[in-house]
C-alpha cells in the first residue's frame, strides 16, 4: 500500500467519523481489526462497530481535526484535536495522536493516544469530583510551579 493510499485511508476515517458515518469507517478496517483506545481495547468490525455506535450516541457534537499526518512503511500517525458536547452539555476539547496500521489495504490495528488527566479535568463535575481530579494535577506538577 502506498503513502498515498495509506494518506487517503486516514483521511478517509476522519470523514467518515465526522459524518458519524460508522459503516463508512469499517469500509477502511480488517475485519480482525483492533481498535486501543483509552475506554479500552475493541477486536473485530463488530466490537469496533459497537464503540463508534455508543459513542455517538452520548456526543450530540464530535469532530476530529487533522493537525499532522505522517506515514511510512506499513504505518501511519494521525496528530489531531478531538472536540465534542456530551449529550449532558459538558465540552471537551483534547489534542491526541493515533497510530494506524496497515495490513493487505486495510487498517489492521488503530492505538490512540489521549491525556487521560486532561479529560479529567475537563469533565469533573461537582465539588468531589473537580477537587479529586485537581489534587492529582498538583501532585503530578509538583515542583513544576
Amino acid at each position: 500500500m502506498s503513502e498515498e493510499e495509506m494518506k487517503s485511508a486516514v483521511r478517509g476515517i476522519v470523514e467518515a467519523f465526522n459524518s458519524r458515518d460508522v459503516e463508512k469507517m469499517l469500509s477502511f478496517v480488517a475485519d480482525d481489526a483492533t481498535f486501543i483506545r483509552p475506554e479500552g481495547t475493541f477486536k473485530g468490525k463488530e466490537e469496533i462497530k459497537r464503540y463508534y455506535t455508543w459513542s455517538f450516541q452520548h456526543y450530540s457534537k464530535l469532530t476530529l481535526t487533522e493537525t499532522d499526518l505522517i506515514v511510512g512503511g506499513n504505518k501511519a500517525v494521525l496528530e489531531f484535536v478531538s472536540e465534542g458536547t456530551a449529550t449532558d452539555g459538558m465540552n471537551q476539547r483534547l489534542p491526541g495522536l493515533a497510530a494506524f496500521h496497515f495490513r493487505n489495504g486495510r487498517v489492521e490495528q488503530v492505538h490512540d493516544y489521549y491525556d487521560r488527566l486532561l479529560i479529567a479535568e475537563q469533565l469533573a463535575k461537582g465539588w468531589f469530583a473537580k477537587a479529586v481530579v485537581g489534587a492529582v494535577v498538583n501532585r503530578m506538577q509538583k515542583g513544576l510551579r
